[in-house]
């Protein structure tokens, strides 16, 4: 009975890790986008979900020999002293402004954005492209390194049977890249709103926001300024 509650909590654990790492906001962003164009999904999404499994799994390996978590301590450290720095409050807020003045410079010399037709050619971009963003999604992060460390030591502490660990590892990757596959399905059984939903991204993609980003931008530099001016350090 111990036996049994101990693999509940591990599986329920690696479940939780599995669905915390695949919580990327670029995974996200490539589904939405590759569901909308509506185009090769079930390929693309096969190459991101493969890249996402083969990079976890070459850390799941690899970091059986050491422990990740006081080099992530260390990073963090290091980009705790960059963002309380004054000086890269103040560089990062010249730098939005001059991009904003460089936005709004362009839409004064061209009013009507010209609307290039989209190629054949990267919008048919091959499937495998998405293997790429899948691994380095899977290995680049600071919570990365050390879900996959955690991940090893529980599926180490549950059994010295290679083939049980294995067994528990899998369980990680379903929990990792099951809601990718999940929302994909989905999306294939409702033709007609997925096709609603292409026509209005396509709409979108072509709009001219031009004189929004630039706000955005102008907006974001003087908050980086008024940080590096007025923020306690």
């Amino acid at each position: 009975m111990q036996d049994l509650a101990r693999w509940v909590v591990a599986l329920s654990t690696l479940v939780g890790f599995g669905l915390t790492m695949g919580l990327n906001p670029a995974l996200y962003g490539a589904t939405a986008d590759m569901l909308a164009r509506n185009l090769h999904v079930a390929a693309r999404m096969s190459w991101m979900v493969a890249g996402l499994a083969t990079g976890a799994t070459v850390l799941f390996a690899l970091l059986q020999t050491f422990d990740p978590t006081n080099l992530v301590l260390a990073i963090r450290g290091d980009v705790d002293t960059a963002l309380l720095s004054r000086a890269v409050d103040a560089t990062v807020g010249v730098i939005f402004l001059v991009m904003a003045a460089l936005v709004v410079g362009w839409v004064l010399r061209v009013p009507t954005r010209p609307v290039r037709p989209v190629r054949a050619r990267a919008q048919n971009a091959p499937a495998i492209s998405y293997f790429p963003l899948g691994l380095s999604c899977a290995v680049i992060g600071f919570t990365t390194l050390p879900i996959m460390y955690m991940t090893g030591r529980v599926t180490a502490g549950l059994t010295e049977h290679i083939g049980l660990r294995i067994a528990a590892y899998v369980v990680f990757l379903i929990a990792l890249v099951g809601p990718f596959l999940v929302i994909a399905w989905i999306w294939s059984r409702f033709p007609t709103l997925s096709g609603r939903v292409t026509e209005l991204y396509a709409r979108i993609t072509h709009g001219d926001y031009r004189w929004a980003s630039a706000a955005l931008l102008g907006v974001g530099g003087l908050i980086f300024i008024g940080l590096a001016v007025f923020a306690g350090r």
